[in-house]
Parts: C-alpha cells; sequence; structure tokens
C-alpha cells in the first residue's frame, strides 16, 4: 500500500510540474487579454470607463503582478524547458517559436512587474485621471505584455 501511495504521490508532482510548466503560457496572456478586455470596454462604452479609473487601475495592476507570480511558483519549482508554440496554436507551426523558461527569464519577468506594476500604483494616486488615463493605462499594459513576450521568446542563459 505504501508502494502505491508513494507512486501516487510521485505521479501527482509530475502531473503538477508538467502542468506548471505550461502556466508559463500564461505569463504573456493575462496583460495582453486585460489589455485588449479594457480596449475593448473604452471603445464601447467610452463615457463610463473614463469614469471607472481607479478599478480599471487595479485591474492592470492585478493582471501584471498575476504574471509575476506565476514566474515566482516557476522559478521556486527550479522550472527549466522550451516550450514550442507550434503545439498550442496551429498558426506557429511552421515557424520555430518556443518560449525559453528558464531562471533569468522568470527572474526578470518578476522585476519587469514589479516595476510596471508600482507604475500603475504610483498612477492612481498622483496622476489626474483626465480622458487619456485609461488609454494610458491600456498601452502600459501592453508595453509590459509585449515586453513578457519578447523575453520569453529570447533565449536568455
Amino acid at each position: 500500500m505504501t508502494g502505491l501511495i508513494r507512486y501516487a504521490d510521485n505521479y501527482l508532482i509530475l502531473l503538477f510540474m508538467d502542468n506548471s510548466i505550461n502556466l508559463s503560457l500564461l505569463i504573456p496572456l493575462i496583460p495582453f487579454g486585460m489589455t485588449l478586455l479594457i480596449f475593448l470596454l473604452l471603445r464601447s462604452f467610452n463615457k463610463t470607463i473614463n469614469r471607472l479609473t481607479k478599478p480599471i487601475s487595479y485591474l492592470a495592476i492585478l493582471s501584471i503582478l498575476s504574471t509575476s507570480v506565476i514566474s515566482l511558483l516557476l522559478l521556486l519549482q527550479h522550472n527549466e524547458a522550451n516550450i514550442p508554440l507550434s503545439n498550442y496554436l496551429s498558426f506557429f507551426e511552421g515557424y520555430n517559436l518556443e518560449f525559453h523558461v528558464n531562471e533569468l527569464t522568470e527572474r526578470i519577468i518578476i522585476f519587469i512587474g514589479l516595476i510596471f506594476s508600482s507604475i500603475l500604483l504610483f498612477s492612481v494616486f498622483k496622476l489626474p485621471r483626465r480622458k487619456g488615463y485609461v488609454m494610458y493605462v491600456v498601452n502600459l499594459n501592453l508595453i509590459a505584455s509585449v515586453l513578457v513576450t519578447a523575453l520569453l521568446i529570447l533565449d536568455l542563459h
């Protein structure tokens, strides 16, 4: 019985490790998805969204911090892998694009997430929330997403 439990524990650990490395796909997708959602809401409900600047800012901060938390989890587990994007999107089948998840990339992503989150948090309290404020938040979130995607695609050692 103990051998079966030990086997089940090892299987669960391996299953979690395989799925945790797949979490790295969410690192650029979470801020990009939030950027897209805020942008679509801004275009659809322009006056209403411009009044909801604080919740929009906090959603953007949450999306960027979530990428830092995922990177921190991967860093603590010492997961390193090359994830071909063609496994997940058939659009990339002809290309040799991979996400390179390693310790240096994870540390840089955590650092970038903390910097962009602190910029947005500073903006919430210090910047006047006028008409272009929500677009400013969208642009910062988009820049963070593109930067994180570029870091994952580049092979840093």
